[in-house]
């Protein structure tokens, strides 16, 4: 098995993808605990946070160039 990492970027996809993974395993296994308890405000904030970390590790660039557009509009700069 050949590995070629001209620039990085297999292994930067490769690292958050993993490091992704398991954020979202951990998120997943707080909210059911968070649901049985009947915590919704804290359910909520899990499957939020659960969708951007699913959008930095499925679609990392366009998720950026998104969160850097609303980050514009917000301050102004």
């Amino acid at each position: 098995m050949e590995i070629a990492l001209s620039n990085g970027e297999e292994l930067k996809s490769w690292v958050i993808a993993v490091a992704g993974n398991i954020f979202l395993i951990v998120l997943a296994v707080r909210a059911i605990g968070h649901y049985a308890k009947r915590e919704w405000g804290e359910l909520l904030a899990h499957f939020m946070a659960g969708v951007v970390v699913a959008g930095f590790v499925y679609a990392s660039d366009s998720t950026k160039g998104m969160l850097t557009a609303i980050w514009t509009k917000v301050a102004g700069a």
